[in-house]
């Protein structure tokens, strides 16, 4: 999947009031993962699960350490595939916050 660009977070606060849209990118940007950040830190240090443990995944991130990436298998797939599983947790990260707006703002009224 592609990356996780200002447009397509654009239209997902659409239907966001102007104080909604400042809560979502304050909130986003708290919690964002940048894709360079997490893939510089796979290639020097994903042997050891570093990567995975910063996306959340602690299981994944724990077989690797222990196991220096499966012999270095792990190690590589994540350096190929690592920035699409960042966009995935900050696609799911926005989703999560924009609901989480919603329905406070849904209590409210």
């Amino acid at each position: 999947m592609a990356e996780f660009t200002i447009a397509e977070q654009m239209m997902l606060t659409r239907n966001l009031t102007d104080q909604q849209k400042f809560l979502f990118l304050s909130q986003y940007d708290s919690v964002k993962k940048d894709r360079g950040t997490i893939l510089a830190l796979s290639v020097v240090l994903g042997f050891m699960g570093v990567d995975r443990f910063m996306i959340g995944d602690m299981g994944m991130g724990l077989l690797k350490l222990f196991t220096m990436g499966l012999c270095g298998i792990l190690w590589l797939m994540d350096i190929l595939l690592i920035r699409e599983r960042v966009d995935e947790l900050n696609r799911k990260n926005a989703n999560e916050i924009i609901q989480g707006i919603v329905s406070m703002s849904s209590m409210k009224s």
